[in-house]
């Protein structure tokens, strides 16, 4: 994977998607194969460097039961709209197509009224990571913070 300073920076890489097939848009975006413990198949989750919080799509957060979870008590305004939740801390791994796919905790806003895609966002989750893209080759690199 890549180095930096002769020290390992990054564990693994995957290729990512510019669109998801479920939520078309008119411009590109970053998606990265994820995995929640408990469901047997992959997701496709934004890369959102500009997102305060993740975000799970509320059929996910149902699958996972995380409803009935306490969490902290938050509003999200979003480019369409503003929604009520919780932020829950869940497990995930970032799928490695290369390398080793990376196991970690994230804080994820989820709400019944969501039903925009799966978003990674920076403050508890994309903040603790060290990330690399390949834009040219669809190439996403990442590993844990040093």
């Amino acid at each position: 994977m890549l180095v930096l300073n002769g020290e390992s920076f990054t564990s693994g890489r995957s290729q990512f998607l510019d669109s998801h097939p479920r939520f078309l848009e008119s411009t590109a975006k970053i998606f990265v194969k994820v995995e929640f413990p408990g469901l047997e198949k992959r997701f496709l989750a934004q890369i959102d460097t500009g997102a305060a919080y993740s975000m799970l799509e509320a059929q996910t957060a149902e699958e996972l039961d995380l409803f009935g979870q306490k969490g902290h008590t938050a509003r999200i305004s979003t480019r369409i709209g503003t929604f009520n939740g919780r932020l829950v801390r869940i497990p995930l791994t970032l799928v490695a197509d290369e390398g080793t796919s990376l196991d970690l905790e994230g804080t994820f806003f989820v709400s019944r009224e969501w039903n925009g895609a799966t978003f990674l966002g920076y403050v508890g989750l994309l903040d603790r990571l060290r990330i690399a893209l390949d834009s040219p080759a669809n190439l996403f690199y990442f590993g844990e913070g040093g």
